[in-house]
């Protein structure tokens, strides 16, 4: 359907879509106003009866966790952190029902991929000028902010391309797919983030499995270019900082720290509805390591299921885990289509290990893909 075709009301819809999806990855303040515009929308058409919202597992999982994180935000351990925190999931929670149940019909899933597509190729650019202009010497995209995040943004994105590459048979779709898992990886790369370039190829080979392109020969040709690729970097780029993350190894002593102490806390605390939002900074890695502290507050427990338990409880993770699970449950004739959101799904839960992937704009990401695949009325 042609935008100029549309009714004002749909007109005005898809142009906030569009504009927070191409500007999510690169600018903070056109991605706030679209979001805050569009969560308005979907709350002012729920209560007036428009916008139905699905009672199934998934609806019914992610609207408990928000209430019981709602609940931790009150009898945790700093109410006014909680509140400022706790609107970062508020708006995850709403724009993931905007996106499942407003009527999109005049939008398909190959615009909204390209207008995110769009959107990552600004960032990167952004990305690269940063580095070559300036003293940062990793990449990182703009509006996401930190190594860890951005690898997470870009993971998503990359899997989004690999599976759905071939979904889409036009060249020019074709084209746009193949330049953006080369940029992606390329990303990857200069971001060296050391959660990301050890989840690659376990998530590579996931595809591999899940799409039954794995043989001799596909394992062969990929352990042939990445032993290539290790041998090239440590000959003539041993002090990169790709090549000293790489030594690195899963080796990290303040990590495991952050983890035990993020345990401890939890046991202490609330079982059932954990410390409250946003308040693992309150949490000292001192107290429970006095003699060999290697950090301070935990900021965040780097580990999305410890990142739940203890800001969220049990009842937290047990939400997350039932939203999560509940998706892969999905059934869909069209193969490309299970093969992606499964292994989305996954590769979540597999970064998921190293560092929170429930937060911020990658969150944005992963429900927006999630959301509109699910909505009946977006065109697959």
């Amino acid at each position: 359907m042609e935008f100029f075709s549309l009714q004002i009301r749909d007109k005005i819809v898809c142009f906030l879509v569009a504009i927070l999806l191409i500007f999510l990855a690169y600018s903070e303040a056109f991605k706030n106003l679209s979001s805050y515009l569009l969560i308005g929308f979907f709350l002012w058409y729920t209560f007036y009866g428009q916008i139905k919202i699905t009672l199934d597992i998934i609806n019914l999982s992610i609207i408990s966790h928000l209430i019981i994180a709602l609940i931790g935000v009150f009898i945790g351990i700093n109410t006014n952190e909680s509140l400022n925190q706790i609107m970062d999931l508020i708006h995850i929670v709403i724009l993931f029902l905007f996106f499942r149940e407003a009527n999109l019909n005049f939008i398909s899933y190959k615009k909204i991929l390209y207008f995110l597509f769009i959107g990552f190729i600004f960032a990167f650019l952004l990305g690269i000028y940063e580095i070559f202009s300036s003293n940062l010497n990793r990449f990182e995209l703009h509006s996401v902010g930190s190594i860890n995040r951005s690898a997470v943004y870009i993971m998503y994105i990359f899997v989004t391309a690999l599976c759905l590459k071939d979904q889409y048979h036009e060249k020019s779709s074709r084209l746009i797919f193949a330049f953006i898992i080369l940029i992606s990886l390329i990303s990857l790369i200069l971001g060296a983030s050391r959660m990301a370039l050890f989840s690659f190829p376990v998530i590579f080979i996931i595809y591999l499995v899940f799409s039954k392109k794995i043989n001799l020969k596909s394992l062969i040709i990929f352990c042939f270019i990445i032993s290539v690729s290790i041998f090239i970097l440590f000959s003539f780029f041993s002090d990169s900082i790709l090549a000293t993350k790489l030594l690195m190894g899963l080796n990290d002593e303040v990590r495991v720290q952050i983890w035990v102490s993020s345990i401890l806390a939890f046991i202490e605390n609330n079982w059932l509805f954990g410390i409250g939002v946003g308040n693992s900074i309150f949490i000292d890695v001192i107290s429970y390591f006095p003699n060999d502290a290697l950090s301070r507050s935990i900021d965040n427990p780097h580990n999305v299921y410890l990142d739940m338990l203890l800001e969220r409880g049990a009842l937290g993770l047990f939400t997350f885990a039932a939203f999560l699970f509940s998706i892969l449950k999905i059934k869909d004739n069209n193969k490309k289509f299970l093969l992606y959101i499964r292994i989305l799904v996954l590769t979540l839960l597999l970064m998921g290990l190293a560092n929170i992937t429930f937060r911020y704009e990658f969150a944005l990401l992963f429900i927006i893909l999630i959301g509109s695949y699910l909505n009946p009325s977006v065109k697959k």
